[in-house]
């Protein structure tokens, strides 16, 4: 399908959400379901997470495959190809007989969800910029925030009604289904082929001074995030002792909240530039991860409804930095809209991934590991940020 003229009406942005939504149902789906899979292949809790800091990896080396891919082949195949690999990677999981297999067609699934979801940022940004372009990447996230926010509950009813494999079976149902739908109505948006050796085209937007300080911001959202979805069930249902029917509760308040801050933060962008909004994102995380650090190192007795709560403001703030940086980087790279948004969110995502392993390996089971890995994640972002603006404010003067 060659390309032809198109328009960010809210009906192709709901259809971009839905590819968006691929990457939180890839990890959120199935939380409820971990002590099944543990207890049914024989391993532990921690052993089974580290399953979501896999799918993150794999998700990274996707991204970066597939951002220059699309710039040069389009977003339209890759979309297409990406989305045909996660389905084989879901058909694998379900069919896997040991948690070995089950990591590796893990692999497979986040790859191919990598490299089908690269090209949402990549499309809106062949089609609008400035402001306008940011306006339509937090509208994606709005729409898209529902699939973390109902996930792990329908994930639940999946688990008591069919069993975990099936929630699996339903990922696959979905990949489908978006195969079916982008390969009727999605055009070719790239309007500039992009040729040349990607490591070099990486390069030309690594190296690119200006963008270090949303890279680190992104960076640091993810890790923060991540760390916290990847422990999560082992800290909920482990050890607070919520059941597999109250932990997605809390979870998707935690979502909403995600949700409710990313429609503020769509209202400031009408007032506020996106690195004002990154900087108020970045201050509320800072003032949450100082809490939850101090609450769970000075009280011998802890519940988990103050935690939540700091939860929820930490997590919230997360809609304030990335979709505002991600903006922020693309506007500097119009012709490599593609690689821009693959290196940002592959580093993004294996930041998160890192991130979540580390916790997972240094866990007590408690949320000790957790609430440190998302200050220091947050407090690295805000320096390496505030340090770039210095020293692009002195290379200006």
């Amino acid at each position: 399908m060659s390309s032809v003229a198109v328009r960010l009406t809210p009906g192709f942005l709901l259809m971009l959400s839905a590819l968006t939504a691929l990457t939180p149902l890839g990890t959120d789906i199935y939380l409820s379901a971990v002590p099944a899979i543990a207890s049914d292949y024989g391993n532990s809790l921690h052993e089974v997470e580290l399953s979501v800091s896999v799918f993150l990896m794999g998700f990274s080396l996707g991204q970066l495959l597939g951002g220059p891919l699309s710039d040069r082949y389009g977003r339209r195949r890759m979309v297409l190809i990406g989305l045909s690999i996660f389905a084989v990677g879901s058909l694998g999981i379900i069919l896997a007989q040991s948690l070995d297999v089950m990591l590796a067609f893990r692999v497979v699934q986040a790859l191919g969800g990598g490299l089908a979801v690269v090209n949402s940022t990549a499309i809106i940004r062949d089609l609008a910029s400035g402001r306008e372009g940011a306006g339509a990447m937090i509208r994606v996230i709005q729409v898209m925030m529902i699939a973390p926010l109902v996930a792990p509950l329908l994930g639940m009813l999946i688990l008591k009604m069919l069993g975990w494999h099936s929630v699996f079976g339903f990922l696959l149902i979905y990949a489908l289904l978006l195969i079916a739908l982008f390969y009727f109505r999605l055009p070719e948006t790239r309007k500039v082929r992009t040729g040349g050796n990607p490591l070099r085209n990486y390069w030309q937007v690594l190296s690119d001074r200006r963008i270090w300080g949303f890279v680190a911001s992104t960076c640091a959202a993810y890790a923060g995030m991540l760390s916290f979805v990847t422990s999560s069930p082992g800290i909920f249902m482990g050890h607070f002792g919520l059941s597999d029917t109250v932990y997605p509760l809390v979870f998707g308040c935690i979502v909403l909240t995600m949700l409710a801050m990313s429609k503020v933060n769509l209202h400031l962008l009408k007032r506020y530039s996106p690195p004002v909004l990154i900087s108020i994102g970045q201050k509320i995380q800072i003032a949450m991860g100082i809490l939850m650090v101090g609450y769970i190192f000075l009280f011998d007795e802890l519940s988990v409804w103050p935690l939540t709560l700091m939860l929820m403001l930490y997590i919230g703030s997360h809609g304030f930095v990335v979709a505002n940086a991600t903006s922020s980087i693309t506007e500097y790279f119009p012709h490599l809209a593609g690689t821009a948004t693959a290196l940002v969110g592959a580093l993004g995502f294996a930041s998160g991934g890192i991130a979540g392993g580390v916790v997972s390996a240094l866990s007590d089971g408690s949320p000790k590991a957790m609430v440190c890995m998302m200050l220091a994640a947050v407090l690295f972002g805000s320096v390496i940020r505030r340090l770039t603006k210095s020293f692009q404010e002195l290379a200006s003067a």
